[in-house]
Order: structure tokens, then sequence, then C-alpha cells
């Protein structure tokens, strides 16, 4: 019974005894940090941080990084945020169900070629997307379903 009271006081004891992350250890990260916020506002937005990918990657695998990063939902990331991401490095990919429903922008449930090619790399040219848009769009609707693009149905972890 004394050792559940001893608890707190033995947690407590060794989380202030922890060494405090410094911020030479985030050097790199703070540095990508003020790099990114453009308008020096202590935070990345969402364009900010589109800025920071490469073009290989897709919009969608950025937003569910930015989303995965952003803890309070606040729709920016704080320096914070920002290194506990690894700089928005850290979530992986999101599945197809995933990067459907944020490739959704209208909610409408299909997508058309522009939410489509938020889906693919951003150095793709537009021909080639179109092209891959009208090779799933199996039913010649100009709009794909989740099953057309290969995602079931849509969830999200945030």
């Amino acid at each position: 019974m004394h050792l559940l009271k001893l608890l707190p006081l033995a947690v407590f004891a060794t989380l202030s005894s922890a060494p405090v992350a410094s911020a030479a250890g985030n050097g790199a990260l703070d540095r990508r940090f003020d790099k990114v916020d453009i308008n020096d506002d202590g935070e990345v937005s969402t364009t900010e941080f589109l800025a920071l990918e490469p073009r290989g990657k897709s919009w969608v695998e950025a937003m569910y990084r930015f989303n995965l990063a952003d803890v309070d939902h606040s729709t920016t990331l704080s320096l914070v945020e920002f290194r506990a991401s690894n700089g928005g490095k850290e979530g992986g990919k999101p599945s197809r169900a995933q990067q459907f429903a944020l490739a959704d922008v209208d909610l409408s449930g299909t997508l058309d070629p522009e939410e489509f090619a938020r889906t693919i790399a951003q150095s793709k040219p537009w021909r080639k997307v179109l092209r891959e848009f009208g090779r799933k769009d199996r039913d010649d609707s100009s709009l794909l379903t989740a099953q057309e693009f290969g995602g079931g149905g849509a969830v999200l972890p945030f």
C-alpha cells in the first residue's frame, strides 16, 4: 500500500531528472522549421508544409503526415509538433482508403481528375495524370469511385 503512495513521487522524480531535449540536439529540425515557416509566425501551415515536400511525393502523403503531426488539430504545426514528427517525416504512408478520403476534398464520394492528381507524385505531367485517371475510370463517368480507385471504404485515423 505504501508503494502505491510513493509511485507518483517516483515517476515525478524520474521525469524531473530526465535530460531535457536541448536546442542544440534539435538544431537541424529547428533550422528546417525556420526555413519552412515563410511568414515567420512560429507555426507551419499546410501550404508551408507542402513547400517542404519533394516533388516526387504526392499531396495526399504529405497531408496524411501533416494531419498525424498536428496533434492539437489546429491545422498548423508548432515547433514542438514539428520536432515530435521529425520534421513531418514520421507517420508512413496512408492506405488506399485513406488516400481516397484525403483526396476527396469536396466530400462527394468520388474523385475528379484534379482530386485524383493529389494521390500521385506532384512532379507527374498532367497528360500522364489524365492517362492514369482514364485507365482507372472503368465506367467512363469522369469520376472515380472508391472501388475504381482501389480504396474500398474510407477510414481516417484522425
